[in-house]
């Protein structure tokens, strides 16, 4: 399994939470965060000024969770303990409050 920082992780969120990124061009750990459920994609329909058919494009949209995360993590990037933070392997915060809930998983 590929692991990402902490820093990986908050300049994908914020991509995505800036602009929009086709989702035929994401980075791979888009599909890493689409998979804890911080992103999404939506399909878009394109606009061209030229005449005839032109293909919807599915582009990455944060979720509610996603936007909780990019909040996280853009705090913690604000502290002294960033430097420390952003190089090591991300882990969900939502992943790491249930893990500590049910008692399953010591991190």
């Amino acid at each position: 399994m590929t692991t990402y920082s902490n820093e990986a992780v908050l300049e994908a969120l914020r991509r995505v939470q800036y602009r929009q990124v086709p989702w035929a061009r994401s980075p791979r750990v888009f599909q890493h965060l689409r998979n804890l459920g911080l992103m999404d994609t939506v399909r878009q329909r394109t606009v061209a000024p030229a005449p005839g058919f032109h293909a919807p494009v599915d582009i990455a949209v944060l979720t509610d969770r996603g936007r909780a995360e990019f909040a996280r993590l853009a705090r913690d990037e604000r502290t002294l303990q960033w430097t420390d933070q952003r190089t090591a392997d991300y882990v969900a915060e939502a992943l790491a409050q249930s893990s500590d809930a049910t008692g399953s998983a010591t991190l």
